[in-house]
């Protein structure tokens, strides 16, 4: 088989899984709106990804002999135009950041460059509670907020305290908060001097009440959460998608499965007021079990009516990682696909 037809139908196989998923609708509870209103017909573009991931080949392949630097600039150069496209660009940092002493699975500590080149490339947010985010204890989550801090990336899911508030992002009228947690941390315990939210409602319903306090017009919660290399979600996520739409959350985006699960559009009373993605997928990891080698990138669109209505419109984009040998060293690229609006 031609490597171009190859990579049509491993991109035509995630279109698919996508776009065959039921509206969710949840139950008649009445949905407090948000405090906050945008002005009529102004709208904001979200772009979601999902787990990016560093393994041992990964790194190796990004250095740079002669300098000593990491060079990751070239993973993104093909979905970096989606990135700069969005008014925001958000995902999963499946790994922690170090300057030295670097390893892939089972306990990550990735080059701090990474970060950086995510950022050159257009990233905006990285979320940070996952399972693995404990993997080097104290010091990988002072050195993780290290540099994210010092690049000047904002980040939610590690708190070093418990005064935690939303991440918001602001674009004209809009504030959308962001909200991250994760079913746990792989037996690894959390340091004292900081907070990690785990898939606690009562958390949760505290959070939200935050979001409401602070004016925010829209809130999305990011989980991470569901069975590793499932694709269809289970009884939890579909639970706690449900619950969290009916408290006012208006997107439910999960990780952590490294395949890729329905994406749904949530209804009420006939109306679209909402989105859940179940997984997205990995973005860019070295995994080899079947699905891990692709994602889809979550394009969202949030428009307010004149009617006073938020109109949401979704898109996805299928992605795939590209590995090529070049100078006896493998390389990785995402290769994106054409957007494909979500039915």
């Amino acid at each position: 088989m031609k490597p171009i037809t190859s990579l049509f139908l491993f991109l035509l196989s995630i279109f698919l899984l996508c776009i065959h998923s039921c509206k969710q609708t949840p139950p008649p509870t009445a949905v407090t709106p948000p405090l906050a209103i945008p002005k009529p017909d102004s709208s904001v573009t979200l772009l979601f990804c999902g787990d990016i991931m560093l393994h041992a080949p990964q790194i190796q392949s990004a250095l740079d002999p002669e300098s000593g630097d990491y060079h990751f600039l070239p993973c993104f150069q093909h979905i970096a135009p989606f990135w700069v496209g969005a008014d925001f660009t958000v995902a999963n940092l499946e790994t922690t950041l170090g300057y030295d002493d670097f390893s892939g699975y089972p306990r990550f500590r990735s080059p701090w460059q990474i970060a950086r080149d995510l950022r050159r490339a257009g990233m905006s947010a990285l979320l940070l509670a996952n399972n693995h985010c404990c993997d080097q204890g104290e010091k990988g989550i002072c050195q993780t907020l290290h540099y994210l801090d010092s690049l000047r990336i904002p980040h939610t899911g590690i708190f070093r305290d418990t005064l935690s508030r939303p991440l918001y992002l602001r674009k004209g009228d809009f504030k959308i908060a962001l909200l991250n947690y994760t079913y746990g941390t792989n037996g690894l315990p959390v340091p004292k001097e900081f907070v990690i939210p785990s898939l606690d409602t009562n958390r949760m319903l505290r959070d939200i009440a935050q979001a409401r306090r602070d004016s925010a017009t829209h809130i999305a919660a990011f989980l991470h959460w569901g069975d590793e290399y499932h694709t269809t979600p289970n009884n939890t996520q579909r639970h706690l998608a449900r619950w969290l739409h009916v408290h006012g959350v208006s997107l439910v985006i999960g990780s952590h499965p490294h395949v890729v699960q329905p994406v749904e559009y949530v209804t009420h009373d006939g109306d679209t007021t909402g989105i859940t993605a179940y997984s997205l997928g990995n973005f860019i990891s070295n995994q080899s079990r079947p699905g891990t080698d692709r994602g889809i990138c979550l394009l969202i669109t949030l428009t307010y009516s004149a009617q006073g209505h938020t109109r949401h419109q979704a898109a996805i984009i299928p992605v795939l990682v590209r590995k090529t040998f070049e100078n006896g060293q493998c390389q990785y690229h995402v290769i994106p696909s054409t957007p494909r609006p979500l039915s």
